[in-house]
């Protein structure tokens, strides 16, 4: 035998044994460490994105844009996310997990500091598209990074605690909105944003606790510093017992391979389209709803805007119940099922929104969408890089990020054309048919992921 393909086999056996091992691990103190790191990172990249929705009348008032130029503003934050998206996935597969997060968590706070000092047209449209481009690579390699790093049996879980971030944000913002806009001064959306850069902050601490992904360090020969990290864990785990036998994958595709390789596979492109596709179709849900919620309740439904923001801010409240939802759910049913699932539980309130007039009904299917919508992401967020090949998983993530973010790019427009038309019922029973139709897509066609070790879903993929 070639002493070269030797090591070769050997290096991989080790390679599949360190995920195995990382794999076995109980939930020990450094993953509610790293969990909290990446879920206030979370949640600082969500203040700014519902920030500037609430505050888009004080900046159209005090820098005296028009609308046109808001528009484009807003529309310079999703090509932001967008660029992010798949710059902070392709990054990621080549310099390591922790060190684009942290890059990228220093881009979005400078580009939120960049939108306090915004004094006009171009200079608040760069800093939209800086703090777009920073905030979506954060979030992308966020979720890679729980992939990787937590064990399989309760990795669904740990991606909904990640999602408490911005869960707990949103009625504080919503909160700031009705309390200091109305009752600050005209540069009150400045201090907001400064806020939103405590990032900078957050980076150097990350930096501090965040160790880099054992998968990552495996796919790129570094066995040594995987070795080490694996051992400490093992070594804290070991205080509470014996450990499992690790499940090896000894077919596991761990080899390095170039991205034209990766997607060079079939298989691998069709399970990237079937998530792509059924993500676009939530995101698009999901913004239709949410974008449109508020504008609906006050030029449909004829309230006024005080008792508007009432009712949003009941919803934001009972979002909060999503987390826990998702904590019960997420480890005990299969990813696909629970996303298809999550979308009928979100269409039926949907539907009631857009056909009731009625106000306590109008609150309660609100409240009961954000729930259900605020679940179906939750889980997709777990879902997409568990399905991703593992020498591309950045940037796979990444794509499938970026596809979900056109879907709020075309929610603007869609959103209005169906408002035009059909007023509120056509916008809400839209999203709930988006829910519905593409995650039927995922259900019929995508990979099972739930318990499942990420060399298993890769090996049946």
């Amino acid at each position: 035998m070639n002493p070269l393909n030797t090591m070769d086999t050997a290096a991989h056996v080790d390679g599949a044994r360190l995920a195995a091992r990382l794999d076995r691990l109980p939930v020990i103190s450094p993953h509610i460490v790293w969990i909290s790191i990446l879920a206030i990172n979370l949640a600082l990249e969500y203040y700014d994105n519902a920030l500037f929705a609430y505050v888009l009348p004080s900046i159209a008032e005090n820098t005296g844009l028009s609308l046109p130029q808001l528009g484009t503003v807003g529309s310079a934050f999703f090509i932001g996310m967008v660029v992010g998206a798949l710059a902070g996935g392709r990054l990621s597969d080549r310099f390591g997990r922790r060190q684009v997060l942290i890059w990228a968590t220093v881009v979005y706070s400078a580009g939120a500091l960049a939108t306090a000092f915004a004094t006009g047209f171009e200079a608040m449209m760069f800093a939209r598209f800086v703090t777009g481009v920073g905030v979506q690579a954060a979030t992308s390699v966020l979720l890679v990074y729980v992939a990787e790093m937590f064990p399989s049996k309760t990795r669904g879980r740990f991606a909904s605690v990640l999602t408490t971030g911005f869960v707990a944000v949103a009625p504080l913002v919503a909160f700031l909105a009705m309390v200091a806009i109305p009752n600050g001064g005209p540069d009150t959306w400045r201090h907001l944003f400064v806020i939103g850069s405590i990032g900078l902050v957050i980076a150097p601490l990350a930096r501090i606790v965040l160790p880099e992904s054992v998968r990552w360090q495996i796919s790129r020969g570094q066995f040594d510093k995987a070795e080490a990290l694996v051992s400490k864990l093992e070594t804290i785990a070991l205080r509470r017992g014996p450990l499992a036998e690790p499940a090896v994958v000894p077919e596991a595709p761990l080899e390095k391979k170039s991205l034209r390789e990766v997607f060079a596979n079939p298989q691998v492109v069709r399970v990237l389209a079937i998530v792509g596709i059924g993500y676009f179709g939530s995101t698009l849900g999901y913004y239709l709803f949410g974008n449109w919620a508020l504008y609906s309740l006050i030029e449909g439904l004829q309230y006024d805007e005080g008792k508007a923001y009432e009712i949003q801010l009941v919803w934001n409240v009972v979002y909060c119940v999503t987390p826990l939802v998702a904590l019960a759910l997420m480890d005990r049913v299969e990813r696909k099922t629970l996303i298809f699932g999550g979308a009928i539980a979100s269409a039926i309130p949907l539907v009631l929104l857009g056909v009731s007039t009625q106000s306590l009904v109008v609150t309660a299917a609100g409240g009961a969408a954000a729930i259900m919508t605020g679940l179906v992401i939750n889980v997709y967020f777990a879902y997409i890089p568990e399905a991703m090949p593992p020498q591309g998983r950045g940037i796979g993530t990444g794509i499938v990020i970026g596809i979900g973010r056109m879907g709020g790019a075309v929610s603007g427009v869609l959103g209005a054309a169906l408002f035009g038309r059909w007023n509120i019922g056509g916008v809400m029973i839209a999203a709930a048919a988006c829910y519905i139709v593409f995650s039927a897509v995922v259900l019929l066609f995508g990979p099972r992921t739930t318990q499942r070790s990420l060399e298993g879903v890769a090996v049946e993929n």
